[in-house]
């Protein structure tokens, strides 16, 4: 039996998400993505946190900083700026930028996919100092999220890792690890 003082919050957390990419060839699927997470949108939009981690840019044209030798067998991804309604309107409240696609289009793709998500006030973290604190019901929330690739929160520099979590914590009453 739940105590009336205590409240509970429900999370959903989703792993990578890829909605397409216009780069190097158009693999975007049909209505702008609309449809994409229209059979989960129900049990996303349920929970109090929706959590995923984006694989790739929300970016409008430019070039790409990552190299690949052959596009066939290592992926850059730019997805249109537009698609970033697909998260919204999912339910996505917190996003995790921290991984091998992060920077394909360099810090003007990452800066540009972070400015999107604020304006949605989808919360993010991923870049190398990146975290996120914010108050839902009343509980402060702290993000943090990790790879092991440049640009990013290093995971593997444990004592750093570490130092971060730990200032959250001190912070928040709820922190979110995502490596």
């Amino acid at each position: 039996a739940q105590n009336k003082n205590e409240s509970s919050i429900s999370f959903a957390a989703v792993g990578d998400i890829m909605m397409g990419t216009d780069y190097p060839r158009d693999r975007l699927p049909a209505n702008d993505g609309k449809d994409l997470m229209t059979d989960v949108e129900e049990i996303l939009k349920s929970a109090d946190i929706t959590f995923g981690n984006l694989e790739g840019t929300l970016l409008n044209g430019g070039e790409p900083e990552k190299e690949c030798k052959d596009t066939n067998t290592c992926y850059i991804f730019r997805t249109p700026t537009n698609y970033i309604d697909n998260l919204s309107n999912a339910g996505f409240d917190v996003i995790s930028l921290a991984n091998n696609h992060a920077f394909d289009f360099g810090e003007i793709g990452y800066d540009t996919t972070a400015k999107l998500l604020d304006q949605r006030r989808i919360k993010h973290s991923g870049k190398l100092g990146s975290s996120a604190i914010w108050k839902h019901d009343n509980i402060i929330f702290g993000f943090i999220a990790f790879a092991p690739n440049d640009g990013c929160n290093q995971i593997l520099d444990l004592h750093t890792a570490r130092k971060k979590v730990s200032k959250l914590n001190d912070a928040c009453d709820i922190v979110i690890v995502s490596f």
